[in-house]
């Protein structure tokens, strides 16, 4: 499987990079320039999406977002705060701008070529903040015999064959509305119903004791929440959120 999936990225990059030069390339949101297969320049991944930068910002210790003049915990979770059995939310770029460009390109448009990007930015923060194990949020059922594909998912084999990262699929969705149809009240009254531990046979003999849970955005944070209650009803001891986005 390792090798399948590796040689079938190889093979579709090369001809990505060969339509692209035919095509005349990819050009880069943030600058302009002309970018190749993907629509981000080396020197802007470099300058706008470090990771290390993207950690090192004062963030609220319940939501993750970026703290401006607040302290500890932003105002909305002073007043309603969602995420309740999560330890840590770490989410690295802000949903504006080019990034709702580049989500759209990826998770409407299916521009693959961003999964190998993508992965290794979340290979990088798992690093930084010291964890091993990662818990993916499961797509709706159907999704992908339906699409062919599911971007986190797609993350996820990135993560488990070229970065050797311990993925663990313990979950699974419940429902099958998407959660952008929801508004706020809809995903909040989703939370400990959407999704739940596989069935008993198919878990490990011993739930591990720390596990990051993957999504694409943070929005509310009803899924992050719902899943992490579910992992810690499971035995799972602290569960760090992770995301690619973070809609401030």
């Amino acid at each position: 499987m390792r090798y399948f999936f590796l040689f079938k990225f190889y093979v579709l990059t090369f001809f990505r990079k060969l339509l692209s030069f035919v095509s005349g390339g990819e050009t880069c949101l943030v600058c302009g320039k002309d970018s190749g297969i993907v629509p981000l320049c080396r020197d802007c991944i470099k300058s706008e999406y470090s990771v290390v930068n993207a950690m090192s910002f004062s963030v609220c210790r319940v939501c993750g977002k970026k703290l401006l003049v607040e302290k500890d915990i932003c105002t909305i979770c002073r007043e309603n705060a969602v995420v309740q059995s999560v330890d840590r939310v770490i989410s690295l770029y802000d949903y504006r701008l080019w990034n709702k460009d580049l989500l759209f390109l990826w998770k409407i448009m299916g521009l693959r070529g961003l999964s190998s990007l993508f992965a290794s930015f979340v290979f990088e923060a798992m690093k930084n903040a010291g964890e091993t194990v990662l818990v993916p949020v499961p797509p709706r059922r159907g999704k992908i015999r339906k699409k062919g594909w599911d971007q986190i998912d797609d993350l996820c084999m990135f993560l488990k064959y070229r970065y050797k990262v311990c993925v663990m699929p313990l979950l699974v969705r419940n429902t099958v509305s998407e959660q952008k149809k929801l508004d706020r009240e809809g995903r909040l009254q989703s939370i400990g119903i959407s999704y739940s531990l596989l069935e008993k046979e198919k878990l490990p003999k011993q739930m591990p004791k720390s596990v990051v849970v993957l999504d694409d955005i943070f929005t509310t944070g009803a899924t992050v929440e719902s899943c992490a209650r579910v992992l810690k009803e499971g035995g799972v001891e602290r569960v760090t959120a992770l995301t690619l986005f973070t809609a401030a």
